[in-house]
């Protein structure tokens, strides 16, 4: 079965984000306090569909391990946590990868209060400009919706991951 057009442009736009990463660290790394353990951040209470959908389908796939899922219960913890530690790292949504790197939104760079801390400026090609990333993917999760034939909780405008969670267990 030939890949969905949208969730080839979504591997793709997540690879540029990672490559991002990479350059960011190569650059500030000494400048950056998030590490593995670090949950500060995993607070995000809803995704886009097509997060959602990658999501859901590693576990479906295989890819990762419906036992191995983490699933915090704390109030305003990521549900995917597991000891402090993403479950589903490899296909974290999109906004989880920018999440205390620097970012440019409403006019201001924004990043992590643990990051940077020395820092008095920070060069503009390490600055993601989120309002246009948000933009992208908001046409990447309409392609998504046009082309998904399964599951109507991938229809909706926005999926929490505690419903994605409950459509894993019920589905998965």
């Amino acid at each position: 079965m030939n890949e969905m057009k949208s969730i080839q442009l979504y591997k793709s736009l997540t690879e540029k984000l990672d490559a991002h990463e990479v350059k960011v660290l190569n650059k500030y790394n000494v400048h950056i306090r998030c590490r593995k353990g670090c949950a500060d951040c995993c607070i995000l209470e809803s995704v886009f569909p097509v997060d959602a959908y990658v999501i859901y389908n590693a576990v479906l796939s295989g890819d990762i391990l419906r036992e191995n899922l983490g699933f915090d219960e704390t109030p305003g913890r990521c549900v995917f946590l597991d000891k402090g530690l993403c479950s589903i790292y490899n296909v974290r949504p999109v906004i989880c990868r920018t999440h205390g790197y620097p970012v440019f939104v409403e006019g201001r760079t924004d990043f992590c209060p643990e990051n940077f801390k020395d820092l008095k400026s920070l060069d503009s090609e390490f600055i993601l400009d989120l309002e246009n990333l948000n933009k992208a993917l908001a046409s990447i999760n309409i392609i998504f919706q046009r082309e998904i034939e399964e599951g109507e909780i991938f229809l909706k405008e926005r999926i929490t991951l505690r419903e994605l969670k409950g459509y894993i267990l019920e589905n998965a």
